[in-house]
């Protein structure tokens, strides 16, 4: 796995040089995914999340959710408990705060009401891990709550953060990578397709979900439960497949390969080997 200071060195390195991703007119369809107002404060905002669920999540569930605002494009990530446990419904999606990923020295970790608690684009950059020792200062343990969360807590408490660091190194060494965590299903054909998640009966009604990452590269995507059991991904065939080996199986190298195969990166293809 790489260290923080790996990961951001991949972010400035990947990203620093790219023009904003703007939502406007004339920007082609199979571009508009990637709409962000800053590409390296997009990079350097993985660092930081994947660094607060790798040191929050298992200990008190606190989740970070990639958001794409429909003017913006991804311009921040929630800080919330709500998806992760039943006991937490009632909280707001922005319980502890947020990260943005636009305006001076972004990214910023602020305060649910969107005021600044910590700068981190300049200091990152300098200083990676006090940096990120700061951010996690500002989130101290809340502990677990009594009773089961549901949803396979304790598969999702030991594989969600394996997940988010392949997923954020992923992201990092592959500027047109985006991830979603907030994934809408549709009960009806689109463009003459059902969604994916549809066909699998993850859901049988309209509905959002949280329960998976849909993980996107052009007109390629694929959905991985963050519990880390079911994984669904496009064949070559342009159907959709279940996987016989799951990713909470498979090492962090293992993880990796598999999304680049999944989204067919640099020649990478779904593996052949049993496990697809």
């Amino acid at each position: 796995m790489l260290t923080i200071r790996e990961q951001v060195d991949l972010a400035v390195r990947n990203y620093a040089g790219l023009p904003a991703a703007r939502l406007e007119d004339g920007v082609p369809d199979d571009q508009q995914y990637l709409a962000t107002p800053d590409r390296l404060a997009y990079a350097l905002g993985w660092v930081v999340a994947n660094a607060i669920v790798g040191a929050r999540y298992a200990d008190s569930m606190l989740d970070a959710l990639p958001i794409f605002h429909p003017e913006h494009g991804w311009d921040r990530f929630l800080l919330p408990r709500r998806v992760s446990g039943q006991q937490f419904a009632s909280e707001k999606a922005d319980s502890f705060g947020l990260i943005m990923l636009s305006g001076d020295d972004a990214p910023r970790v602020t305060k649910p009401s969107g005021a600044d608690r910590l700068a981190l684009g300049a200091l990152l950059q300098a200083d990676p891990e006090a940096a990120i020792a700061q951010t996690i200062e500002l989130f101290p343990s809340t502990g677990l709550p009594a009773g089961d969360p549901g949803k396979r807590w304790r598969d999702r408490q030991q594989h969600y953060p394996r997940l988010y660091q392949a997923l954020t190194e992923v992201i990092l060494e592959n500027p047109g990578i985006v991830a979603a965590r907030e994934i809408f299903i549709d009960d009806q054909p689109v463009d003459g397709a059902y969604h994916p998640l549809y066909l699998h009966a993850v859901s049988l009604v309209p509905a959002m979900t949280y329960d998976f990452w849909l993980v996107q590269c052009g007109e390629k995507a694929a959905f991985m439960r963050v519990h880390g059991g079911q994984s669904i991904y496009e064949t070559d065939r342009k159907g959709w497949s279940t996987v016989k080996t799951q990713l909470s199986q498979q090492s962090h190298a293992e993880i990796k390969q598999r999304i680049l195969g999944w989204l067919r990166i640099d020649g990478a293809a779904p593996d052949s080997k049993g496990v697809d």
